[in-house]
């Protein structure tokens, strides 16, 4: 039993399923947790596991390591390391997060590849292996599963985007579905008076129906870029800063769910 901040719920259950299912799927790096969970056609840092087809048009190397403390709970931690490498048409990158309770522990690798297929459209492939352990069993519920990934550069002001993630895959806990996790994502992004980008994605669950997620990102200078988001299932809004020097970039976030109270995030980022 956890402890809940919040005053109409005050306590609920995190069950072994409950837990391997959600972290496994819903894990964001800091940037696209305050875009309010878009990442469709966004590239650059944390491509690895979220937007594939986004490392075909990174221009940097990077290697990023992250913190996220899920409703501000002190018992339940994410952290994770990633990195993308350019290789001339495109890059690789890895992608490898822990998270649990005392006792209870997952760990996500991510192995992905985009490729730069013509001058505006970039696909990509990712390969997602998981684990579960618990006190007794190091090995409880390995899994694997996989994600496609395209974007498309219309101009240097529309970018569309898609993304399919865990269409087939396999878990040994039974109560465990890929087709549950699978989702189908698509959006577009708008650049406009060359500080302000706006991003916009339809997310659809089997479970959930169909999720939309919007995100604005407001460059200041060089060096400051803010950014907001908000989701409507279930409803969340976030907020977060980017913070740039010379070859490393620093960025905040904070998310504040109706169901389950505030979740910041924390990571550092070492490009060149």
């Amino acid at each position: 039993m956890l402890k809940r901040p919040g005053i109409i719920i005050p306590v609920f259950f995190l069950s072994l399923v409950h837990a391997t299912v959600t972290s496994q799927v819903h894990w964001q790096d800091a940037a696209s947790a305050a875009l309010g969970g878009c990442y469709i056609t966004r590239q650059g840092f944390c491509c690895a596991n979220q937007s594939q087809a986004g490392l075909g048009f990174i221009e940097q190397s990077s290697v990023t390591i992250q913190h996220c403390r899920p409703y501000l709970l002190k018992e339940l931690g994410n952290s994770s390391f990633s990195g993308q490498f350019t290789t001339g048409t495109g890059a690789i990158g890895i992608a490898l997060a822990t998270q649990g309770l005392t006792g209870f522990r997952q760990t996500s690798l991510w192995l992905s590849y985009g490729m730069k297929l013509y001058s505006g459209i970039s696909a990509g492939v990712g390969i997602h292996l998981w684990n579960s352990a618990i006190t007794e069993q190091y090995i409880y519920a390995p899994g694997f599963s996989f994600a496609l990934g395209l974007q498309v550069r219309i101009n240097d002001q529309w970018k569309l985007g898609a993304r399919l993630f865990h269409p087939a895959g396999w878990s040994a806990l039974p109560a465990i579905s890929i087709q549950k996790q699978m989702t189908i994502a698509a959006g577009c992004s708008y650049s406009f008076l060359k500080a302000g980008h706006f991003y916009s994605e339809l997310h659809i669950k089997p479970e959930e129906g169909i999720i939309l997620c919007n995100g604005l990102e407001w460059t200041l200078n060089q060096r400051t870029s803010l950014r907001t988001g908000v989701c409507n299932r279930p409803f969340t809004f976030s907020w977060g800063i980017s913070l740039k020097f010379t070859k490393w970039v620093a960025e905040f976030a904070f998310q504040y769910r109706a169901d389950s109270g505030l979740s910041p995030y924390t990571s550092l980022t070492h490009a060149w």
